[in-house]
């Protein structure tokens, strides 16, 4: 299923119980249930056969394990993101050290900012999404290492694009609608989230397997129901600082 991918992720540190949120709960995040939730995420990118990198723990970063946010892949080239958060400039070079042995990486202009959580890739376009994380002189800049129309999508909701929508392939999106502009994903099917289940609008898919958070069991059966798999997980400490199931890795062919 995952054959030829290669994932990379970074372990929770002591410090993860201070990373930037916004969640009611930020406060009652717990180091030792976090640290069981990334193990089991760990577990399930390799029961689906993928190959991985696990970086350790980075205590002077404490939202480091949200790998996505400091690299995107396009067609065989890593691309460095310029984080505007200050307190996460810096986690970045040592998973790009690692990533260097696989791809290239090449870099934005300073004027920049991007979060890899604001970058949707689908087959014939990219989305980007326009979000207090991320500028559109970063979607200029992307433009020019891409073949792709690269789109700008206002996120009026939630810390990126990706907190909102996520591919699964075959023209299909997870969607919250309310969170973020939509005019330019009409071609696409949606399974569409409602409030209270707008957590689960982030998903991965790999092959045909879609790792998601747990206790969503309509939004769940949606994905089945196109033809999907399911493999649903507690995550609940990385939602409470603001994170998801994509926020946790990054994936590409070797």
């Amino acid at each position: 299923m995952s054959k030829g991918l290669i994932g990379f992720v970074r372990k929770p540190g002591y410090s993860f119980t201070n990373s930037i949120s916004c969640h009611p709960e930020k406060d009652s995040i717990s180091f030792k249930l976090a640290y069981s939730q990334h193990e089991n995420y760990i577990a399930a990118l390799q029961k689906i056969g993928m190959e991985l990198v696990v970086l350790p723990a980075l205590e002077k970063y404490p939202d480091a394990p949200f790998v996505e946010d400091t690299t995107i892949v396009l067609d065989g080239l890593a691309i460095a993101c310029p984080n505007k958060e200050k307190s996460r400039q810096g986690e970045s070079s040592s998973i790009h050290a690692e990533i260097k042995k696989y791809i290239p990486i090449k870099i934005l202009p300073e004027s920049t900012f991007l979060d890899g959580g604001d970058v949707l890739v689908t087959e014939d376009k990219i989305f980007v999404g326009v979000s207090s994380r991320t500028n559109l002189q970063a979607i200029d800049a992307l433009a020019k290492f891409t073949k792709k129309p690269v789109i700008p999508i206002k996120v009026n909701r939630g810390l990126h694009l990706k907190t909102s929508v996520t591919y699964l392939g075959n023209k299909t999106l997870v969607i919250d609608p309310s969170s973020i502009e939509t005019s330019a994903l009409n071609g696409f099917k949606w399974i569409e989230t409602g409030n209270s289940d707008r957590y689960a609008a982030n998903c991965l898919c790999i092959g045909n397997m879609v790792l998601m958070p747990k206790e969503f069991k309509k939004i769940a059966t949606q994905i089945r129901k196109e033809g999907f798999k399911t493999l649903e997980l507690d995550i609940s400490e990385f939602e409470k600082a603001n994170g998801g199931i994509t926020c946790l890795s990054i994936i590409f062919k070797k």
